[in-house]
């Protein structure tokens, strides 16, 4: 390396990663691997609620992904390119290429990641959502008051997005956030159509004083045969997306597996 290139590239990347060395080592002081990873996965989430309320995360369901293995890929991803770029360029003009190339891509990345898990999120609502929908009724009629039935469900259903957005909207209530508006925001948050019918369910059980639990059983079972109707799509479905590989790699390999034999002997007969 030449005295430019150190002065130019290398002392500022010393005393980059020294500074960068020196924060991790006061940040990390006295805290375990786990308070570390919690910290790295909440300044993320708030990284993300950021970016969808600047609208840059405009995708459905984006508020919903809470795993920070995307960005971490994300990241990881930029600072391999960045690495090998620079290698083949050292220098000033290099490593700005390489920086300029690296977060554009990252970012680029991490937004098919989280996108893909966005559409996961809202998936896993509605599959999960009649069996909250039947579990809650069946606490309402056991007696339980409607907030503390919501926290129940919260907590009995499989881990998921639904799960954290129940339990998100208990602790906003809890908190002193008004019904209204809890629902409401809740509903900007998942933007699925049977979600914003079990809360308008809701809303109306608590304002109006109906009987909640059997309008949420009734819901339930419109909810599992909506689902059923959507199977029976999917599976008539698949017979027309089986045709293109049937047809363009399956019967040639049948076909020529029956017809080699006779293949080969006219193929014998006319080269003898």
């Amino acid at each position: 390396m030449r005295a430019l290139d150190f002065l130019l590239i290398g002392a500022p990347m010393l005393l980059g990663g020294s500074i960068l060395a020196g924060f991790l080592l006061r940040t990390w002081k006295g805290r375990s691997i786990a308070a570390s990873v919690h910290a790295y996965r909440s300044a993320h989430d708030r990284l993300t609620e950021e970016l969808v309320a600047k609208r840059f995360l405009r995708f459905p369901g984006a508020c919903l992904v809470s795993s920070t293995r995307h960005w971490a890929f994300a990241e990881l991803f930029s600072l391999l390119l960045f690495l090998a770029a620079v290698s083949g360029n050292r220098s000033v003009s290099g490593v700005a290429q390489a920086a300029a190339a690296a977060v554009p891509l990252g970012f680029g990345v991490a937004w098919i990641s989280l996108r893909g898990a966005a559409r996961e999120a809202l998936r896993s609502v509605q599959r999960d959502l009649p069996v909250a929908c039947f579990l809650l009724s069946l606490l309402l009629e056991s007696g339980m008051g409607a907030s503390s039935a919501l926290q129940e469900t919260s907590r009995s259903i499989p881990e998921g997005a639904l799960a954290r957005e129940l339990g998100e909207l208990v602790r906003s209530r809890s908190l002193g956030v008004p019904r209204g508006e809890s629902i409401e925001r809740s509903r900007r948050r998942v933007p699925v159509e049977d979600y914003r019918l079990f809360l308008n369910h809701v809303l109306q059980g608590e304002r109006l004083g109906i009987g909640l639990s059997r309008s949420l059983r009734e819901l339930s079972a419109k909810m599992l045969e909506s689902q059923g109707h959507r199977a029976e799509t999917i599976a008539q479905q698949a017979a027309v997306k089986m045709l293109f590989p049937l047809v363009c790699f399956i019967f040639p390999a049948v076909f020529l597996i029956i017809l080699s034999p006779v293949i080969l002997g006219l193929w014998d007969r006319f080269a003898g």
